[in-house]
């Protein structure tokens, strides 16, 4: 075969090719797709081909702030607040799409500050996908002061619903205190650091790391990140233990110790509070059923009076929520009789010339009253006697008065309560 013939195949194979193409819409728009991936793959790997991308409201971040501390400074402005920046980033055709406000950062660096008050800082980008070319604005003030640090303590506060059925106590604190740095204007305001345990359905012991926040004085909780506790978290170990309420022995042959005076007796006592709460295993809760004390005296006792008694307790009890009770003692004097005998009968009221006899020269008195007031009385503090006041002669039977100045509280009776009187002319 010669170059002529050759040459007249190719031709020939052109001219095929170009009438399938020219008359075929599909290899048209195949052709329209390969030639776009060609663009694009051109495009992509070629760095020298870069576009603008604007960012808004790109977040700014301190750095530096070792080197600040270092130098006994602190930053009392929160940055967070300069949340109107625009970013202008130049990136590959490549990386266009990954220059986002997540992968940009805009960074307020502090390192090259020496004094305290109002510093300007320009501001800086960094991104891996691209350069930074302009920031707006191109800088930011921020305050700032003195470097200052100071104990304060680790409080814990239970928070959440709280179970009646169960007892909570915080038994350990690690750290129980954290020093806090920051700027002085803020540290001075800082009180306390608070670790609040939620303990909805805690329904045993745990250890649980709490995140602590930093309170005033007035228990507000201060929101500036710029002063922080030396440790963030405490390790806080809350026993939990079901409880429940025990009644406590209040009967008199149990409380009560010693032998009253004669006289007296016991009427009742008091005891305060009468129920109290109890935690433990419920293995033990499960037994107990009244909780006892140590018995009062009442020897040589003559009033009601109280008492303050420590409440028996076992050494597996976790909780009780009163450790002693106030035992009120009511005590009272009890009535008794007594009798007199030999006490000289008088007449009384008899008038000149008359004379009067009675049945009886003496008769028994019965004092009913308080006993000390009773058994005190004798015969020299009784008079008994018969009234004829204003009866002419005759013969009469009559109720015989007793008395005891001093005692009007006792209830004196005669024996006999009448005698027979007779009353005579005296003879001349």
């Amino acid at each position: 075969m010669n170059w002529k013939s050759i040459a007249e195949a190719l031709k020939s194979f052109g001219r095929s090719v170009l009438a399938v193409v020219v008359n075929n819409w599909a290899w048209k728009i195949l052709s329209i797709i390969i030639a776009i991936m060609l663009w694009s793959f051109i495009v992509s790997s070629d760095s020298s081909i870069t576009q603008l991308k604007t960012l808004a409201n790109v977040e700014a971040v301190t750095s530096g702030l070792t080197v600040l501390q270092s130098r006994d400074l602190a930053l009392l402005t929160d940055v967070s607040q300069f949340d109107d920046i625009h970013v202008r980033v130049e990136a590959s055709q490549a990386n266009y799409s990954r220059v986002t406000n997540d992968t940009v950062h805009v960074e307020v660096d502090l390192s090259q500050v020496t004094s305290a008050g109002v510093q300007e800082i320009e501001l800086t980008g960094v991104t891996t996908y691209g350069k930074v070319v302009q920031i707006t604005p191109s800088s930011v003030e921020v305050v700032i002061e003195s470097l200052s640090s100071r104990y304060v303590p680790v409080n814990v506060e239970l928070a959440g619903e709280r179970s009646s059925d169960y007892w909570y106590n915080i038994s350990r604190v690690n750290p129980t205190q954290v020093t806090v740095t920051g700027p002085s204007s803020i540290v001075r305001t800082i009180s306390s650091a608070r670790a609040s345990v939620d303990i909805t359905e805690m329904k045993a012991s745990q250890n649980r790391s709490v995140q602590l926040s930093l309170l005033d004085e007035q228990g507000s909780e201060i929101g500036n990140m710029l002063a922080r506790p030396s440790i963030t978290e405490a390790m806080i170990n809350i026993e939990v233990y079901p409880c429940q309420q025990v009644p406590v022995d209040k009967s008199i042959a149990t409380s009560t110790s010693g032998q009253l005076p004669d006289g007296f007796r016991l009427v009742d006592i008091d005891v305060q509070p009468d129920v109290v709460t109890i935690a433990a295993d419920q293995s033990l809760l499960d037994e107990l059923d009244i909780l006892s004390f140590a018995p009062i005296d009442v020897t040589d006792r003559t009033g009601s009076f109280a008492a303050i008694a420590a409440i028996n307790t076992l050494k597996d009890i976790k909780y009780i929520s009163s450790e002693q009770v106030t035992v009120t003692v009511y005590i009272e004097e009890t009535n008794t009789t007594v009798n007199l005998p030999q006490i000289p009968l008088r007449v009384h009221g008899a008038s000149s010339g008359q004379t009067v006899t009675t049945s009886a020269e003496e008769i028994s008195a019965r004092a009913t009253g308080l006993y000390t007031q009773a058994t005190a009385l004798t015969a020299d503090d009784i008079q008994a006697y018969v009234d004829v006041t204003g009866l002419t002669t005759g013969e009469y039977e009559l109720d015989v008065t007793v008395i005891a100045d001093g005692h009007p509280d006792l209830t004196l009776e005669s024996d006999p309560a009448t005698v027979k009187v007779s009353i005579a002319d005296s003879k001349p």
